[in-house]
């Protein structure tokens, strides 16, 4: 017997469909009341007086009865909410992490009759049950990101952006301004200089979005920090360019724009060493002035693609950025440059932190702008940031019937097909010496 896999996130956007839905028909419902009262139907009542107020009783029952749309959009709205609210509780349930909490349980009620006999062994035992167990909640909580923070963090300017949806610009602890992460690891001018790190697809166009990620995957496992440019010349001879950005490889301060540093003022800061970077690296592999370019990026990668993305002097000046695709990077609050007509395509782990940081739900869906959501805990905060585990989720979106999603495959497919020249970069805050 094979097992019911529920998809929550499905659930979800089933919800807030139903909940829309409920609000059009109960803008309908009150414009349907209000033909009662029209003058055609008054002018009426003065010649046909018994046909006029059928007329009127027909409108009002298709309005206002038991059945009408007043009475259905409530119904919905109701099925809606009760939707969700089954939906939080099941994933409550399903996803605690049971296992790593027994594991811990085991160690407290052994720990004082091991102690004496293997102190140090069990005291590491300890502090692996104890991290695994932390790990894991990192995970069943990341969905309630946004209204924890909203909630409690220390900062009151911080808990006020949260509520009002508004992009960050302190930090959560003491309402610092973000931006002074300059202060203390000033970004350098961004440095660019071809790899000597060749993988085994190069020289091939990516066969689809879920392959550029997972060629970002392969960089953030190479040796150095990292950006690959491929070069694809069409059918139709115009020569379009993927520009694949890796994230954060280092949790401290290093000498690359990958590192934590790097990541925090990406977020914070329109231009970095990171973006000034890939700006160095597509006048190496000579892209002409107006070329057409997508950004695909993981984590710190998606955050400076959206940052290219809503710089004028780079999206519309330096190159045409026609599409962007972010995995697990949080991106809501950031906006390309208005006109445009830059695609935004978002791919968010629910269970995947990083995707929360920037304290802000998903952006609203519009033509030009899709954010796909699911829900994978891996009780692991890097298996559920990992950019393969991205990979395979666009993978299966291949045959969506998303009419947004399979507008936005379409218009990418022309950077999947042609003869490709692959340039990887090493990058660096500062050129040496």
């Amino acid at each position: 017997m094979s097992a019911i896999v529920v998809d929550y996130e499905e659930l979800r956007r089933m919800s807030a469909v139903w909940a829309e839905t409920s609000k059009s028909l109960a803008k309908q419902a009150v414009a349907v009341a209000a033909m009662a009262a029209e003058s055609s139907v008054l002018t009426n009542a003065v010649f046909d007086p018994l046909g006029a107020a059928r007329v009127e009783a027909s409108i009002l029952a298709a309005a206002t009865v038991p059945h009408g749309l007043a009475a259905l959009a409530a119904r919905l709205a109701a099925d809606s909410m009760v939707l969700e609210a089954v939906v939080a509780k099941e994933q409550l349930v399903d996803d605690f992490p049971l296992p790593e909490l027994a594991a811990f349980d085991a160690w407290l009620l052994t720990a004082a009759v091991r102690f004496p006999f293997a102190p140090g062994k069990t005291l590491a035992a300890g502090e692996a049950d104890a991290g695994s167990l932390a790990n894991a909640m990192v995970g069943y909580l990341a969905p309630f990101t946004e209204p924890l923070l909203g909630l409690f963090a220390p900062a009151a300017i911080f808990r006020a952006d949260v509520e009002g949806r508004r992009p960050l610009t302190v930090e959560p602890f003491f309402g610092l301004p973000l931006a002074l992460v300059g202060a203390v690891a000033p970004e350098g001018p961004g440095y660019a200089v071809r790899s000597s790190f060749r993988p085994v697809w190069a020289g091939t166009a990516p066969t689809g979005l879920g392959s550029a990620l997972r060629r970002i995957a392969d960089m953030e496992n190479a040796p150095a920090a990292s950006l690959a440019i491929e070069r694809v010349v069409g059918r139709d001879g115009v020569a379009r360019y993927v520009i694949e950005l890796p994230g954060m490889r280092h949790m401290g301060i290093a000498s690359d724009p990958e590192d934590l540093s790097g990541s925090i003022s990406a977020m914070a800061l329109p231009a970095t060493a990171y973006t000034r970077a890939v700006s160095q690296a597509l006048d190496a592999v000579g892209a002409p002035r107006g070329a057409k370019v997508m950004l695909v990026g993981h984590s710190e990668g998606g955050i400076v693609a959206m940052d290219l993305a809503g710089d004028p002097a780079f999206n519309g000046g330096r190159v045409q950025v026609t599409h962007v695709v972010a995995a697990g990077s949080p991106i809501s609050s950031k906006q390309v440059v208005s006109g445009s007509d830059t695609r935004v395509f978002s791919v968010e782990n629910v269970n995947d932190i990083v995707t929360h940081l920037d304290a802000v739900d998903a952006a609203p869906e519009t033509a030009s702008r899709l954010t796909y959501q699911f829900s994978a805990d891996d009780h692991d905060i890097v298996g559920s940031h990992d950019p393969v585990r991205y990979a395979e989720r666009i993978e299966a979106l291949a045959d969506s019937p998303n009419p947004l999603l399979r507008q936005f495959q379409a218009g990418t497919a022309v950077y999947f097909a042609g003869a490709t020249t692959t340039t990887v970069f090493s990058l660096a805050d500062a050129p040496p010496g």
